[in-house]
């Protein structure tokens, strides 16, 4: 049976009610449904940060993707809602982003290999180590969309060795990235291309 968003809230209250932990599923599903240019975003695993590991984490830097977060995506927004809040709101301004890193400073509090432990705060607070501006643009152009999904392929592994992915799930990942991109790239019958400027990524 899968589990909908609506489902998964009315079994979070009840099983709260009750004094039950939530699986991770309910509780994934459950969560509400903000506007994504609000979220700060973890990298969740760790790696290395030359001499040192950490986690790294992007947040909301600049006023107005601030004032989004917590904000409720409305319920008829459509399928493709996230991706259209997304390009709705840069096709008229610009956002920026703290890079933050995490530092693991307690092997024991906070684990390399189990990626489900969240790292405490209140023992390695995050740390700004950049900016990222993005301009406002068409992020969402048909030369873009084709481009990202033809194209290029992901994989935490496109790293400098001084910040090579760390732990169980980054290993994983090591195999089963290249795997997906070779049979996409198979079956678009076009050869994947890794952009070394900015300049290549089209408009």
């Amino acid at each position: 049976m899968q589990l909908t968003g609506l489902a998964a809230r009315a079994a979070a209250k009840a099983l709260t009610r009750v004094g039950r932990p939530l699986p991770p599923a309910v509780e994934t599903l459950a969560a509400a449904n903000h506007h994504i240019l609000g979220e700060t975003f973890h990298s969740m695993a760790a790696l290395r940060y030359g001499e040192y590991v950490a986690k790294i984490s992007a947040a909301p830097r600049s006023a107005n993707v601030q004032a989004l977060t917590g904000r409720p995506v409305p319920r008829k927004a459509g399928e493709s809602a996230l991706r259209d809040l997304v390009v709705d709101f840069f096709a008229h301004e610009g956002a920026e982003y703290d890079l933050r890193a995490q530092l693991c400073v307690d092997e024991e509090r906070m684990p390399v290999e189990d990626a489900s432990v969240l790292w405490p705060e209140d023992l390695s607070p995050h740390q700004v180590v950049a900016t990222l501006h993005l301009p406002a643009q068409d992020a969402y152009s048909d030369a873009r969309r084709r481009y990202a999904d033809d194209v290029l392929s992901f994989s935490p592994w496109h790293a400098l060795e001084a910040h090579r992915p760390l732990g169980s799930i980054m290993r994983s990942r090591r195999a089963a990235y290249p795997s997906s991109s070779e049979f996409r790239h198979r079956l678009n019958g076009v050869e994947p291309q890794e952009p070394s400027d900015i300049k290549e990524l089209p408009a």
